[in-house]
């Protein structure tokens, strides 16, 4: 039969387990666990009986099933079909790439040449062009280059509070003077194709989103143009002095 003693008062919770103090005896709360090593002596346990300990100067008898040794492994036969990665031989560089930018002085529906000068790098033809000025070159019935040219012929006069009326707004006013620059693949730039090469200044009312490539532009559907100033030969007979040395200087090999 239980006493008082042996059975916790109504409302009483049971008495806690001791305190655990710094270097005394472990508290044992479960006692089907294994106890804790004593202060100090910790050991390492070896789960793999096979390994040394960590630390330990002993090494692992080579065998069957184990990796090479780092130092050796460079004395392994290649893989069949590889070597050893050697360095690449310099690829041949591709040919560069440059266009030659011919500027041209426009005076009362005239055209003449100023000045060319071959600028290193890719030339791309739009497939478009905006309303307004746009310059053609030509060879034959080939276009080789085409190129927007936006508020050239314009000059701007901005707006004035202080000047009453129509003087004081911004205005528009066109120009029958002005200069641009025509860009032509360097590629085509040679002593027969400037003999035919033609350059055209056009003023485009219409035209349409895509244009057929090499296509001249009066004969591209949808397209509606007024011509400008054409300049019939790039040949260097039809140059001025100042800018047939340029040419020439391109032209030389």
């Amino acid at each position: 039969m239980a006493t008082s003693e042996d059975t916790p008062s109504a409302g009483r919770s049971p008495t806690p387990a001791a305190e655990q103090r710094p270097m005394g005896a472990p508290v044992v709360d479960a006692p089907g666990l294994p106890l804790m090593e004593p202060v100090g002596e910790v050991r390492t346990v070896v789960r793999n009986a096979a390994l040394p300990p960590m630390g330990s100067p002993a090494a692992v008898e080579p065998g069957e099933n184990r990796m090479v040794e780092i130092h050796r492994a460079g004395e392994l036969p290649s893989w069949p079909g590889t070597g050893p990665q050697k360095p690449k031989g310099e690829a041949a560089p591709a040919p560069a790439e440059s266009y030659v930018r011919v500027e041209f002085h426009v005076e009362n529906g005239r055209l003449s040449v100023v000045s060319a000068k071959e600028v290193a790098g890719p030339l791309t033809t739009p497939s478009a062009v905006i309303r307004g000025h746009v310059y053609e070159v030509l060879i034959g019935d080939q276009q080789i280059a085409l190129g927007s040219l936006p508020d050239v012929g314009v000059r701007r006069a901005f707006a004035n509070r202080d000047v009453p009326g129509a003087e004081g707004k911004h205005r528009f006013f066109q120009t029958p003077t002005f200069d641009f620059f025509a860009r032509i693949p360097r590629a085509h730039v040679t002593a027969d194709n400037l003999e035919k090469m033609t350059v055209v200044l056009h003023n485009v009312h219409e035209a349409p989103d895509r244009l057929v490539p090499s296509l001249p532009l009066s004969r591209q559907s949808g397209t509606v143009t007024t011509e400008l100033a054409r300049f019939a030969s790039l040949g260097l007979e039809h140059l001025p002095a100042t800018a047939r040395l340029p040419f020439e200087n391109i032209l030389r090999p």
